[in-house]
């Protein structure tokens, strides 16, 4: 069964440090079926955590180690992950590992994807994850909670002063002391979206910019990066991950099944 709701397509990464064994939150990856194969998208800075330790998610088994096949877009040796525009990874999952995770998810479908071609067309997003200050940890019980950030699409000044290229990445202007709750619609204060990074960046139809009905989004780009002084949420386009995907499917995704 697939994901109606994408809430329910999105995923706590943990890791389990090496140096210690303490499972932490790190991240949020997107279950999703994609080329009818089960995959975890997120971001390579979350992926990059795995030198530390072992990355996790939850399972019925669990908080499992992540089993499947791990890329993500490389970096020159001079250049350091703070500095990647792109900031892309995924799994292409185990099957086994993909059913033990629909015990607590359900994998958006490919169709529910859209790769945007003009990024600055006006509109709304929606980035949505697992903020770390929301973990919690009681004696082996982990839990968390979802939060999401509904913002305007920037205007293409703002990509030339971040020197961004239009075609791979998504701005999303968010103004933290302009929050309203969607409930109530009273103003709040947001949580941090420390914990978010490789969660979805969802765009609302025309007309239903101010709906709660998720069923009419899609997943259009994968969060990595807030500059919160310039009130910014920053993003990838999906056309950066499916062209990663194709470089994998070349490699038959080292025979994961």
């Amino acid at each position: 069964m697939y994901a109606i709701d994408p809430h329910d397509s999105l995923v706590p990464i943990f890791v389990e440090q090496l140096s210690s064994g303490k499972i932490e939150q790190v991240g949020t990856g997107i279950f999703i079926e994609f080329q009818g194969a089960p995959f975890l998208f997120t971001a390579a800075h979350v992926t990059d955590i795995a030198k530390y330790g072992s990355l996790m998610a939850p399972t019925k088994n669990g908080i499992s180690k992540i089993d499947g096949y791990m890329a993500y877009v490389d970096l020159p040796p001079e250049c350091k992950r703070d500095e990647d525009s792109v900031d892309i990874a995924y799994f292409r999952l185990d099957s086994n590992f993909a059913r033990n995770l629909t015990a607590h998810f359900k994998p958006l479908h490919q169709a529910r994807c859209e790769i945007l071609h003009d990024v600055t067309d006006p509109g709304i997003y929606s980035v949505c994850g697992y903020p770390a200050s929301k973990a919690r940890q009681k004696d082996d019980i982990f839990s968390s909670e979802l939060a999401s950030y509904r913002g305007l699409s920037a205007e293409a000044e703002i990509y030339s002063e971040l020197e961004l290229s239009t075609e791979s990445s998504i701005i999303i202007s968010f103004r933290k002391k302009n929050a309203i709750s969607p409930l109530d619609g009273k103003k709040m204060n947001p949580l941090s979206p420390r914990g978010v990074s490789g969660g979805g960046i969802f765009l609302w139809p025309p007309g239903h910019e101010l709906s709660n009905d998720w069923s009419l989004t899609r997943l259009v780009g994968i969060f990595h990066t807030y500059k919160e002084r310039k009130s910014l949420m920053i993003g990838t386009n999906l056309i950066s991950i499916v062209m990663a995907i194709q470089l994998g499917a070349m490699k038959n995704y080292d025979d994961i099944e």
